[in-house]
């Protein structure tokens, strides 16, 4: 389970950074709180961290039931397949919002397989 620490780890850096990001954002436009709009670069960055939160909790949970009741492999795998796919939110979503769809796609798809991976391990343990 140590791999499967470390991801969350990851995952966790990654939030973080994201929050960093809306303060450097804050202080570029001189938009303080709690004022939340004004700026189409300040409104960005707080999407970006806002829908990574909406996402992380519910990712690192099932992450936790896929690896140990599937697959630590997987999970981890899919975990990174997450994290990378925020980093091309992030960057497609600062540049301009309709190019948040790709790295939109790659989280929700790696948020996808680790629920339904987790599903399936808690059902076999279960019942075979």
């Amino acid at each position: 389970m140590e791999h499967t620490a470390a991801m969350t780890m990851a995952l966790i850096i990654e939030y973080f950074i994201f929050m960093m990001m809306v303060g450097n954002a804050r202080q570029k436009t001189k938009i303080f709180p709690p004022a939340m709009s004004g700026d189409p670069f300040l409104e960005a960055n707080l999407r970006v961290q806002q829908n990574t939160l909406e996402q992380i909790i519910v990712v690192v949970p099932a992450m936790w039931i896929c690896s140990y009741y599937l697959s630590e492999l997987f999970a981890v795998a899919m975990g990174g397949v997450f994290l990378i796919g925020r980093i091309m939110f992030c960057m497609g979503y600062r540049k301009a919002p309709e190019k948040r769809t790709a790295g939109f796609l790659i989280g929700w798809l790696a948020t996808a397989a680790l629920i339904l991976a987790a599903c399936w391990g808690v059902v076999s343990s279960l019942f075979f």
